[in-house]
């Protein structure tokens, strides 16, 4: 073993190259991965808008084969399984891998416990985005009845499997102690590497008037954003009957939603409902959101859980304040009455009266975004994300040569 730990092959795994907050993770990891002198490759099990991004900065991206079968049809399973396991030998073998760091794959993080060979290449490392990570009845839309054994042998398996495995990264504090909580200690291979954002990306200035311009806004409106899939966790429901009450008090008000998912056209629906359609725009996935949120005056984002949300650091790297709730990874980031405003997740009344404070107080509002661009820069940028995982890898892997 030759080669110096400073260029290390690094296989980022990823379920899918779609618009999202691990997702951008994962870019923004390889970006300064590359940038540091490593290989960073990308695999994926299925395509999306993210792969031109990869391809523009030269980084590899390899699409897996992708499970078809349930494991109810267990010989079908097990020959996916196989099928996947010999394309990530393969790719680990074409790029010269040393490392191989998960994301968002869940029953997939134990076949690739069983990627490490004899020498103890590649090391493999587990990430945990979300504090909810266990499997969810969303996870199994034909098969619910399945939920509760598979929950029992998913925590069995990450006990078990864990022994193999180098190491497991959890994006926030929270995240770790529902690691501990649900799972157990996992051989006390949990470090907690806290998700960062590119803040040189963020914070640019921007015609603001022609920004509004292109998505029909006056240039005098009071303009909150939310960028999030559209899905249960991520709260829309709430912000919608907060907006109901909010928006004829204010008329210059608008709400942009950035982001696309299964639960959009319901929302649009409820949007309709309240009599506030010509107040909320959707604006579905976009790769211009740097623009956007700097054209914006309030972030907004009313989840039931989280990890550590990238939108959040992204709008904080803007210079907005910011409007969420007490979740995990949100109550790391943002400062009470500093960066921004916390309330108790669905909580309707308490996210109208953060929405309607921050209405009320530019000046106040203008000082908690300097705050939160400071807080972010100095404590979850991208620079300091990647430092802490190369000083990881670097570390185990000079512990095996």
């Amino acid at each position: 073993m030759t080669r110096p730990a400073s260029e290390l092959g690094i296989l980022q795994l990823v379920d899918n190259l779609d618009i999202g907050g691990a997702q951008e993770v994962v870019a923004t990891l390889a970006k300064h991965l590359a940038g540091a002198g490593h290989r960073p490759v990308i695999a994926t099990f299925r395509d999306g808008p993210l792969r031109s991004y990869f391809e523009e900065l030269g980084i590899p991206v390899v699409l897996l084969p992708r499970r078809r079968h349930s494991v109810l049809a267990l010989p079908l399973f097990v020959r996916d399984m196989v099928r996947i396991r010999q394309a990530l030998t393969t790719t680990i073998a074409r790029y010269d891998i040393d490392v191989v760091q998960t994301h968002l794959v869940r029953s997939l993080d134990f076949l690739t416990t069983t990627l490490r060979g004899k020498g103890g290449l590649p090391l493999v490392y587990w990430t945990f985005h979300n504090s909810d990570f266990t499997l969810r009845r969303e996870h199994l839309p034909r098969h619910g009845w399945l939920l509760k054994p598979k929950q029992i042998v998913y925590r069995f398996l990450y006990r078990l499997t864990s022994r193999r495995v180098s190491g497991v990264i959890a994006v926030s504090d929270d995240v770790r102690t529902s690691i501990l909580d649900r799972v157990g200690p996992l051989n006390n291979k949990i470090v907690v590497i806290a998700n960062g954002v590119d803040v040189d990306r963020y914070g640019d200035s921007v015609d603001r008037d022609e920004v509004r311009a292109e998505l029909g806004l006056d240039s005098n409106a009071f303009v909150m954003v939310m960028v999030a899939m559209f899905k249960e966790q991520k709260g829309h429901v709430y912000l919608i009957e907060a907006a109901a009450e909010v928006l004829p008090l204010h008329p210059e008000a608008r709400i942009l939603l950035i982001g696309d998912g299964e639960l959009r056209p319901d929302m649009e629906r409820r949007v309709r409902a309240a009599h506030i359609a010509d107040a909320v725009r959707f604006l579905g996935s976009r790769r211009d959101v740097a623009r956007i949120l700097a054209a914006s005056d309030l972030f907004v984002l009313p989840s039931l859980w989280e990890g550590l949300p990238m939108a959040l650091l992204e709008a904080m790297a803007s210079g907005l304040p910011c409007v969420a709730t007490t979740v995990s990874g949100t109550k790391q980031v943002i400062v009470p009455d500093v960066t921004g405003l916390l309330v108790p997740p669905g909580n309707t009344p308490a996210l109208r009266d953060a929405m309607l404070t921050m209405l009320t107080a530019p000046e106040g509002t203008r000082l908690m975004g300097a705050a939160g661009r400071r807080r972010v820069s100095s404590e979850f940028s991208a620079h300091k994300q990647t430092a802490d995982l190369i000083a990881r890898f670097t570390l185990d892997f000079e512990a095996i040569r």
